[in-house]
């Protein structure tokens, strides 16, 4: 099992990620942050019983879930301790 922790950002997985920041800021004002939380659980929900279980059964993809949450967290608050702006630093 990898997370994006253990493992260096491809450019890709950027890029990815930078679109589904700017599509979330698209909805500002139409959807509360905890209604695009909830939606977002949802699709993370959706992904993870996509998975082959041959590679990835339900509990690694809830430990990888988890890993990237605790990530993305530290991530965020190493942007706001150095005035950066959340997603883009």
């Amino acid at each position: 099992m990898s997370t994006l922790s253990s493992q260096k950002a491809k450019a890709a997985h950027e890029r990815f990620r930078l679109q589904v920041i700017d599509l979330l800021r698209q909805e500002e004002g139409n959807l509360s942050a905890q209604e695009m939380l909830a939606i977002a659980a949802h699709f993370v929900g959706q992904l993870i019983t996509m998975q082959d279980q041959r590679k990835l059964n339900p509990v690694e993809a809830m430990q990888l879930v988890r890993a990237n949450i605790e990530q993305g967290n530290a991530s965020v608050i190493a942007s706001l301790s150095n005035g950066l702006v959340a997603g883009h630093g």
